[in-house]
């Protein structure tokens, strides 16, 4: 029998926490929720071994302490075995036998109140957790990730759900104050009341061993990374103890082969949205339903409406989805608006100066301890390359970051290879975190609040203005090789990288200016307008080409002169461009810049042709065809760029043709055009020349000829994302569609052109172009009634782009197959 002081520890210690503070039996049993008899009983020592789910209520509702917690916890009279206190299946230590339902913790204020909130976005974690735990009988299970994504607060839930199944208990230990990897193992045999020998550590994974049997034991390791050097003995504790499973938890993955790693990743974000029930929809998302519990607990208020949809969005965004970021954030809604809370954010405040929830530990008081403490773990060289790594925007590839590796000392010189050992390492400490890549190629980032982090020490250490200067550089080459590529086969990667750098280019452009260093920045900026022109970023990239307009040397000057003409040719401002001509092509022969004379020239003509100008548009295009073919003698040009220009100076004389009333004339050498394309392999001038050709086969009556070439056009231009092509395929085929007695389906794909035309800025204004189109609207609008041609057209105007690319493909086929019409396209008429 167990003696009765052991039996009465637990009631007396509770009686006398409820009269210390005040307490009759009936207000804490409204707190806690149990009822007066159980906790009476438990007093009486009448119930000899609360469960403990009873012993957390009683803690919670109490309010206690670490201190009085563990000492509440350590009350409770151990269980027996079936055979008595030193039966068989009761491995007993110094310490007793382990408690089937037991649940213990060896430092208490790790794990206090962890379950008192609510866990937001983890169903899915917490599906696998329990089936690896359960069904798939998984021993040896590390969460890894970033510090503060959550990692203790999922591994305890985890735990609770599944301890059931662990009959022989399960211990939860906080190894965050260990330091030395040797100490791991005599804190578990601890936890579990093995008690170690004057004899040394030499035997003490067997005793521990021994001690657990056969039971069926899980044990919670917290804050593995400092001592993840552990990881073979606890492996080997694993070998000799077949009923024990491990879930740690570590920044780093600890890289045993008995391990499984599961990450654990910041919240879900918010998806952009400016509609009317843009607060519904933001809500939804686990980082900003986290915020919004946490601030309403503290009394915050948020504004409702698409306000403050926008401004939750960005403050989620801000915070990257950081569990600890949100929740020590909105503990600032107390005293600060989310308008007012947003604008520290996003002056690169990652504390904003209000205090965190203080049950929590010291060390997750702050964002910037929590960071502090994961960069206090990497070595020199790794800390230094994450420090540099603060310099980027949106993310990076290997190849940028060896660019701003420091080159004044030899021994810290590193090229790409010697980066990546460097950058595993950021990796697995989870301060740098893989990123989708565009094309195949290896990305990573950093999440906000550690950037931030970065940025601050940088500074401080006095690496952020030479990791600013190299980056600003490697900027301007990117965005030269990019011009020169994408007059070249294969463009879609290009443009999907040019795409994902975006941040480190604008950050580049801005870096090259506050330098003064103005031929370099016209160098990046004009080097990149045929990305903007390609993809309908023309507002973008206007913008960027304005801050380099008119200033530096005679090429800064050309450079961003070509590149303002190919925008305007662009959106249809074809009398800015004729005025920009003369200059930009003196300026380019000035510079000594053939494939600038080339694309100026061409530019020029194009523009002179648009204005009704023949004779200015031939001389123009002689003069880029004349320039072009020194390209092919030039070394510092390949051979593309000469394909690609006599490509374009052929596409822009069969528009001429056209214009001057030769569509048969047009039509041959657009042919010839599209034959020369598929050669070349380029994608945007293949569909310029098939989109060309399909309007001098409609000026001709082949509108089921136009709609074959529209729908090749369409087809290598909707996965590119070529906005410019799209521009004008999509509302051409609407009007071949109303001409061919398909009215539906003509509005809708003017509905969809009209949104593209808002995203993109592109302006179909070739002359024979637009007459095609705007003759194909008049003929769908007079053979639809206002409501259904209305009715279509909004149909086609919120449309996604892959849902018209579907619907034109669908245009295109039943036009080439009039037996298998799909009447629902045509409509009246």
């Amino acid at each position: 029998m167990e003696g009765s002081s052991a039996v009465g520890a637990f009631g007396t210690r509770l009686r006398a926490l409820r009269e210390a503070r005040s307490l009759t039996q009936e207000e804490l049993s409204e707190r806690s929720g149990l009822s007066v008899k159980a906790i009476g009983a438990l007093e009486r020592g009448e119930r000899l071994r609360p469960h403990p789910h009873t012993v957390r209520a009683l803690a919670d509702a109490l309010l206690l302490g670490d201190v009085e917690r563990s000492a509440l916890v350590a009350s409770v009279p151990r269980r027996a075995g079936p055979s008595g206190p030193s039966g068989p299946s009761a491995p007993s230590g110094p310490s007793g036998p382990l408690e089937p339902e037991g649940w213990s913790t060896a430092v208490g204020g790790a794990f206090a109140g962890s379950g008192l909130t609510s866990l937001f976005g983890r169903d899915d974690d917490l599906t696998r957790l329990t089936d690896l735990l359960t069904a798939r009988g998984a021993r040896f299970i590390t969460l890894t990730g970033p510090g503060g994504v959550g990692k203790t607060r999922l591994a305890t839930e985890a735990a609770v759900r599944v301890r059931d199944a662990f009959p022989g208990g399960v211990r939860l230990l906080d190894l965050a104050a260990v330091r030395e990897p040797d100490e791991v193992l005599p804190q578990v045999a601890a936890a579990l009341g093995v008690i170690e020998e004057p004899t040394g550590t030499v035997h003490l994974v067997e005793r521990v061993a021994g001690h657990l049997a056969d039971r069926r034991v899980l044990l919670v390791l917290d804050n593995l990374e400092q001592v993840f050097a552990c990881g073979p003995r606890v492996a080997e504790l694993l070998g000799l103890a077949p009923g024990l499973t491990v879930l740690a938890t570590s920044r780093a993955p600890l890289r045993v082969r008995a391990e499984q790693e599961v990450p654990v990743a910041p919240l879900a974000l918010p998806a952009l949205d400016d509609g009317p029930d843009a607060m519904t929809a933001v809500a939804a998302s686990p980082a900003v339903a986290m915020f919004l519990d946490r601030a309403s607990a503290v009394g915050g208020q948020v504004l409702d409406g698409a306000a403050g949809a926008a401004t939750l969005t960005a403050i989620a965004r801000r915070l990257d989805g950081l569990p600890l970021a949100i929740e020590l954030a909105a503990a600032a809604a107390r005293v600060l608006q989310p308008d007012a809370l947003l604008s520290r954010l996003e002056a690169g405040t990652i504390d904003v100066g209000v205090g965190g929830p203080r049950d929590l530990p010291e060390r997750q008081r702050s964002m910037a301890t929590v960071i502090a403490g994961s960069v206090g773990l990497l070595e020199a060289g790794q800390r230094d390359l994450f420090l540099r790594a603060a310099v980027f925007s949106g993310g990076f590839s290997l190849d940028w970051l060896a660019a701003v590796e420091p080159i004044l000392e030899p021994l810290t010189t590193v090229g790409s290879d010697d980066v990546l050992p460097r950058v595993a390492a950021l990796v697995e400490q989870a301060l740098v975190l893989p990123a989708p890549s565009p094309d195949g190629v290896p990305r990573f980032r950093l999440l906000e609040p550690v950037r931030q982090h970065a940025i601050t020490q940088a500074h401080a250490a006095g690496l952020a203005l030479p990791a600013a200067d190299a980056h600003a550089a490697y900027a301007r080459q990117v965005a030269v090789d990019a011009h020169r590529r994408l007059w070249s086969a294969g463009i879609g990667p290009v443009l999907d990288r040019v795409e994902a750098e975006r941040g480190n280019l604008r950050s580049g452009l801005l870096r090259l200016l506050e330098l003064g260093r103005v031929s370099e920045a016209a160098d990046l900026a004009g080097g990149l307008w045929p990305y903007f022109a390609m993809r309908g970023r023309v507002r973008e990239g206007h913008e960027w080409l304005e801050r380099v307009h008119g200033t530096g040397s005679s090429t800064a000057v050309a450079w961003s002169a070509v590149g303002r003409m190919g925008l305007m040719l662009v959106v249809g401002d074809v009398d800015g461009l004729r005025m920009l001509g003369d200059l930009a092509i003196r300026l380019s022969e000035r510079a000594g810049d053939t494939l600038l004379v080339v694309e100026a020239s061409l530019l020029s003509g194009l523009g002179a042709l648009f204005a009704g100008d023949l004779a200015a548009g031939e001389r123009l295009l002689a003069l880029a065809e004349a320039r072009a073919e020194d390209l092919g003698v030039e070394e510092a040009h390949p051979v593309d760029p000469l394909r690609w220009a006599r490509l374009h100076v052929q596409v822009g004389r069969g528009q001429g043709l056209l214009l001057a009333g030769d569509a048969e004339g047009a039509t041959r050498l657009l042919a010839e055009a599209v034959t020369a394309a598929r050669a070349l392999g380029n994608e945007f001038g293949l569909a310029t020349s098939l989109n060309t050709l399909a309007t001098a086969r409609q000026v001709a009556g082949d509108d089921a000829g136009a709609a074959a070439l529209l729908g090749e056009s369409l087809a290598v231009s909707f996965p590119l994302r070529l906005g410019w092509t799209l521009g004008y395929a999509v509302p051409e085929l609407a009007g071949v569609a109303a001409r061919s007695g398909r009215p539906v389906a003509a509005a809708h794909l003017f509905g969809a052109a009209a949104t593209l035309g808002d995203t993109t800025s592109v302006d179909p204004h070739y002359p024979p172009s637009r007459a095609g189109a705007e003759s194909g609207l008049a003929v769908a609008r007079t053979q639809l009634g206002s409501d259904e041609f209305t009715a279509a057209w909004d149909a086609g105007r919120t449309a996604t782009q892959e849902e018209v690319a579907r619907f034109a493909a669908a245009v295109v086929a039943d036009i080439a197959s009039p037996g298998d019409t799909d009447l629902s396209l045509r409509g009246r008429g």
